[in-house]
């Protein structure tokens, strides 16, 4: 049905007739729903099965080939050729991994099972550490700043997980920018952790969307691999931790990825 806004909207109805003394139905008793929401909601879950299963069968389909490929050239000398080939079946098995737990980790999300384990631990300290799979291709240069005694009380697993998510996104989205510049600072309340690229930046209508569940954004009609879920992970577990998560971007000048957490350190 079309509101009157022009807006279209699905509408549920149940009813049943009334019948007169006679026997002949005069009248209906029932009632209407509006389920656009839950529509909508059933729609973007067929949308990220779709996705879902071409982006799995990608890596799936290039595995497959390498380890046929490796197959039939077993027997002959180690080459370049069986190099490429093993290196490129590890990728495509990361590949598959990170598709995989993303999937756990929403599941365990939608059925309240992520539980956080928190403890003191010193935060330069694990952020020096994270992302090393980015610092052994020795192509980007991941610059740190901030007060290096500083500590918080978090779960220092999920927190590496939103931090790793935010640098492989510039990685992925701003592949021309080989600084990323990853930056603490704490105020009484927060303490707050950010990710910066010098990128393309991010169209300013695209930002409100982008912690939406199986949400990806089409940039410049570019293809990307993943499911959608990665930030919307990072934004559910963050809301754990009682802080909050935000972008900013400038086109042309790149983008900042941010979360804040409570500083206990004041306690």
């Amino acid at each position: 049905m079309k509101w009157r806004d022009g807006s279209v909207h699905w509408i549920q109805a149940h009813g049943r007739p009334r019948y007169d003394e006679n026997g002949n139905a005069d009248r209906m008793v029932g009632m209407t729903l509006d389920i656009t929401e839950k529509k909508l909601f059933e729609q973007r879950k067929d949308d990220f099965l779709s996705i879902a299963s071409h982006e799995l069968k990608t890596p799936i389909t290039v595995l497959k080939a390498s380890l046929q490929l490796l197959d039939r050239i077993k027997n002959k000398p180690f080459s370049d050729i069986h190099l490429k080939l093993i290196e490129q079946s590890g990728k495509n098995v990361e590949k598959m991994a990170e598709m995989v737990d993303d999937l756990l980790n929403i599941r365990r999300l939608n059925e309240g099972q992520i539980q956080l384990e928190k403890e003191w631990f010193n935060l330069y300290d694990m952020l020096s550490q994270s992302c090393n799979h980015v610092k052994l291709e020795d192509e980007y240069s991941l610059i740190l700043q901030g007060d290096k005694d500083l500590r918080v009380f978090a779960d220092e697993h999920r927190i590496d997980q939103v931090v790793i998510n935010f640098v492989n996104n510039a990685v992925k989205y701003a592949p021309l920018s080989k600084e990323i510049h990853i930056n603490m600072e704490s105020s009484e309340e927060y303490i707050k952790v950010s990710v910066k690229d010098f990128g393309k930046g991010i169209e300013k209508e695209l930002l409100p969307k982008l912690f939406d569940r199986y949400y990806r954004a089409d940039h410049s009609g570019k293809g990307y691999s993943g499911l959608g879920l990665g930030l919307y992970i990072c934004s559910e577990i963050i809301k754990k931790h009682g802080g909050n998560i935000g972008v900013e971007s400038i086109i042309g000048e790149g983008s900042t990825f941010w979360f804040t957490i409570p500083n206990l350190n004041k306690l």
